[in-house]
C-alpha cells in the first residue's frame, strides 16, 4: 500500500476515531460530574435537618444508583444496536445523556419541591446510568468493526482515553467554577453551571454524531438478517465469551475504581495524607492514565493485543502485593506503578473484546461484560477496597488485585 492510500483509509479512521472519542469525554463528563459535586447536591436536594454529611452520603447513594442502572441500560440499548445498527445508538444515547443533565441542572431542590426532589433526582440518575450503559458497548463496538484487526487497537484506546478525560473534565470544570464565583456562591448555586455547560456539549457532540455511518459488518449483518432477540442468542451459544469479557473487565473497573476514583481516600486513610494532596495525587494518576492506554493501544496493534496484555497483567500480578507492602513506607509511588501498570492493561484489551463475538450479537456480548463487570466491581470496588485495608491491612488489597489479574491472564485469548 502507497503512502497516500494509508493516508486516505488513515482519515475516515482518524473522524470515526475523533467521533468516538469526543463523545465519550462528554457523556462520562455529564456521568462523573455528579460525584464531583455530591456535597452541593446533597444539600439542595435532601433535607437539611439531616446535616451535611447525611446529605453528601445520600447524594453519593444516588450516585451509585448510575453505576446499577448501567447493565439495564446496556442490554436494551445493545439489543438496539444488534437489530438498528451501532451508529444509531451512540447518537441516541448521548442526547439522551445531554437531557438528563439538562434536567438535572435546572432541577428546583429539596426547599420548592419537599420528599419530590430526590425522587426526581434519582429517576434522572437512572436515565444517566442508562445512557452510559449502552454509550459505551455501541461505541467500542462501532469503532473496532471501523477500524479492524490492524489498527483497532489504538482507536479502541484513543476512546477510552476520551473516557477518562470526561472525568478530569469534571475536576477542571468544579475548579474553575469555585476560583469564578468563589466557594459560596459555587456550593449554592454555581454547580448547576456544570451540568449546563455539559449538557450544551453533549448536543453539540450529538450534532456530530448523528451523521455517523454504519459500519460494513453490520450492513453486511443486515443484508442476512438480524437477530429477532439478540441477548437470547448470546447466552444460547456464546455465553461462555461474555464471562471471559466480564472477568477481563474486572480488572478495568478495579483500577479505575481503587488506583483512581478512591485513591485520595485511600491515601488519607491508610498514608495520612491531606485531603488536598492525596487529590492533586489522583489527579495526576488519571491523567496519565489517559496516555498510557494510547501507548499500550499502539503496542497492541503492533504486537499482538493478548501478548501485551499478558506481559503486562503478569507484572501486575507480581508487583501488586509488594506494592502496597511498600507503600507505607516509600510513599505514593508503588500505588503509581500499579495504576501505571493498570492503565497499559487498559489501553490494549479494549480492542480485544469485540473480537470475542460474532457481529450478531457484537453489542449484546460487550454490554453484559463491560456493563455487568463495572456495575458490581466499579460499584462496589471502593468499599471493598477499604474494608480489606481496614480489616486485614493494605496487602490484602494487594492480594485481591493480584488474584483478579491472573484470573484476567486465563481469560485472554491465546494468539
Amino acid at each position: 500500500m502507497t503512502d497516500a492510500n494509508r493516508a486516505a483509509v488513515a482519515r475516515p479512521l482518524a473522524r470515526a476515531t475523533l467521533i468516538s472519542a469526543l463523545g465519550g469525554v462528554f457523556e462520562f463528563y455529564d456521568f462523573v460530574i455528579f460525584a464531583v459535586f455530591a456535597p452541593q447536591i446533597g444539600a439542595a436536594f435532601f433535607p437539611p435537618e439531616a446535616g451535611e454529611s447525611a446529605q453528601t452520603l445520600k447524594a453519593f447513594l444516588v450516585f451509585a444508583v448510575g453505576y446499577l442502572a448501567r447493565p439495564i441500560g446496556g442490554v436494551l440499548w445493545a439489543h438496539v444496536a444488534d437489530r438498528r445498527g451501532r451508529a444509531y445508538v451512540f447518537s441516541h444515547t448521548v442526547l439522551g445523556m445531554a437531557a438528563a443533565t439538562l434536567a438535572i441542572a435546572l432541577l428546583p431542590g429539596y426547599a420548592t419541591l419537599g420528599p419530590a426532589a430526590p425522587v426526581l433526582l434519582v429517576l434522572l440518575r437512572l436515565l444517566q446510568g442508562m445512557t452510559l450503559g449502552g454509550e459505551l458497548p455501541a461505541s467500542l463496538c462501532w469503532l473496532a468493526e471501523h477500524a479492524g484487526t490492524r489498527r483497532s487497537g489504538i482507536a479502541t484506546a484513543t476512546l477510552m482515553a476520551g473516557v477518562n478525560s470526561g472525568m478530569l473534565l469534571g475536576q477542571l470544570v468544579a475548579a474553575a467554577i469555585t476560583a469564578a464565583l468563589g466557594a459560596e456562591a459555587a456550593f449554592a448555586w454555581g454547580w448547576r453551571i456544570a451540568f449546563v455547560f455539559g449538557s450544551s456539549v453533549g448536543v453539540i457532540a450529538w450534532l456530530v454524531r448523528r451523521h455517523a455511518g454504519e459500519t460494513a459488518a453490520f450492513a453486511e449483518l443486515s443484508a442476512r438478517g438480524v437477530e429477532r432477540i439478540p441477548l437470547r442468542t448470546l447466552l444460547r451459544t456464546e455465553a461462555g465469551n461474555s464471562v471471559r469479557a466480564a472477568v477481563m473487565c474486572t480488572v478495568h473497573a478495579w483500577v479505575v475504581a481503587t488506583l483512581y476514583l478512591a485513591l485520595p481516600s485511600f491515601l488519607c486513610k491508610h498514608g495520612s495524607m491531606p485531603l488536598a494532596d492525596a487529590e492533586r495525587v489522583s489527579l495526576l494518576c488519571a491523567s496519565c492514565g489517559s496516555l498510557l492506554y494510547l501507548v499500550a493501544g499502539w503496542l497492541a496493534d503492533r504486537h499482538g493485543a493478548p501478548k501485551v496484555c499478558r506481559v503486562v497483567l503478569t507484572l501486575l500480578a507480581i508487583a501488586a502485593v509488594p506494592g502496597y507492602l511498600l507503600f507505607p513506607s516509600l510513599g505514593v509511588w508503588p500505588l503509581a506503578v500499579l495504576g501505571g501498570l493498570g492503565g497499559l492493561f487498559i489501553g490494549a484489551y479494549l480492542c480485544i473484546l469485540p473480537t470475542l463475538f460474532s457481529p450478531n450479537v457484537r453489542s449484546s456480548g460487550l454490554a453484559v461484560g463491560y456493563d455487568g463487570a463495572f456495575a458490581v466491581v466499579g460499584g462496589l470496588g471502593p468499599f471493598v477496597m477499604l474494608w480489606l485495608a481496614m480489616e486485614h491491612g493494605p496487602a490484602a488489597v494487594g492480594v485481591a488485585l493480584a488474584g483478579i489479574a491472573l484470573a484476567a491472564i486465563t481469560a485472554l485469548p491465546r494468539k
